[in-house]
């Protein structure tokens, strides 16, 4: 019975975060939290600009790079490569005298990456459609009661 009640809290980590790790190679870094695309740093409840732009996308990461969703004067591909978060106007990257951002010779293409090839050519989209954690508790309430049920029975 335990595990009905873990277990939809184990299915509640979004599934977006990690699709964003595998294309952006930022796994241990700061950007590798939920901020990229919530206000909240748990994840979940209302997005930022850049969170509301990949969802307008289909969940296109590569299709909104060029795009400064924040509003900041970077391109969410800048951004990115500055390791700074895109959806957050106050944070972006430091620009140097000559107005140019210093991560700009470290920015890349990830549509470039074999790994992007890849994901091209199967077709599948790395993130599934993510659950309400609430969703996952109603089932696992669900499911318990029924036990109960069928024990008393």
């Amino acid at each position: 019975m335990i595990v009905l009640l873990v277990l939809p809290i184990a299915t509640a980590r979004p599934a977006y975060l990690e699709a964003y790790r595998q294309q952006y190679d930022i796994e241990g870094t700061r950007l590798d939290a939920c901020l990229n695309c919530h206000l909240d740093p748990n994840g979940g409840g209302p997005r930022n600009l850049y969170g509301l732009a990949y969802a307008e996308s289909g969940r296109d990461f590569g299709s909104i790079e060029a795009v400064d969703s924040d509003g900041d004067g970077f391109t969410n591909l800048e951004e990115i490569n500055a390791l700074t978060f895109p959806g957050d106007p106050a944070d972006h990257p430091r620009v140097t005298s000559d107005n140019s951002p210093e991560a700009e010779a470290n920015i890349t293409d990830p549509a470039d990456s074999p790994e992007q090839e890849t994901s091209e050519e199967t077709g599948s989209d790395p993130a599934p459609e993510q659950q309400s954690p609430a969703f996952g508790a109603l089932l696992a309430m669900a499911g318990l009661l029924s036990a109960v049920y069928l024990v008393r029975r």
